[in-house]
């Protein structure tokens, strides 16, 4: 195995369904997500936390998603938190953004956009990010619907998961509990 391969269930099943969707429909996952899951861990940045293993990008100004070992405490990647690392935000450049990749991907079943967990630090409350959301997503997530169903679809089957129920609630209390 290579020591730079990404050792994740979740991540192995990505893959699985980047390639069927490949196949079937002549896309990509990132396509449809707005990220590149990777094969291999990815390249940190200066910013990016050492002990992190990189296993996203979006393309975006150096922004990606790392799995955080806790300092080399967490082995199985599919239990470790996930990271958003934007190293061109210079004041506070990683943010937490769920307890697990299965996690992650359920916030996406909840908010249809990856990119607003970027904004997690401008919302006060719940109501915040509902208006940040119908300001600056809604009219992308209606026009993008029958996408974002279609891989909403996917994902549950691929990864067996559910909508979190409460997003806002969730990255807040996952900020709170876990430090990075």
């Amino acid at each position: 195995m290579n020591t730079n391969e990404l050792n994740s269930e979740i991540i192995t099943k990505l893959l699985q369904l980047d390639e069927e969707i490949k196949l079937t429909y002549n896309t990509t996952l990132d396509n449809y997500l707005g990220i590149q899951i990777l094969r291999s861990e990815g390249t940190m940045y200066e910013c990016t936390p050492e002990d992190a293993k990189v296993f996203a990008y979006t393309g975006m100004g150096g922004d990606h998603f790392a799995f955080s070992t806790q300092h080399g405490m967490i082995y199985d990647l599919d239990q470790a938190p996930v990271l958003f690392v934007q190293p061109m935000i210079f004041d506070c450049p990683v943010k937490v953004v769920a307890r697990n990749i299965r996690d992650f991907f359920s916030l996406y079943l909840s908010l249809k956009e990856i990119y607003i967990l970027e904004r997690f630090d401008w919302y006060k409350s719940e109501k915040d990010m509902f208006l940040d959301i119908e300001e600056n997503y809604a009219e992308s997530i209606i026009e993008r619907s029958d996408d974002i169903n279609f891989l909403s679809d996917k994902l549950e089957q691929y990864l067996a998961i559910k909508p979190i129920g409460n997003a806002y609630s969730y990255v807040v209390r996952t900020r709170e509990d876990i430090k990075c």
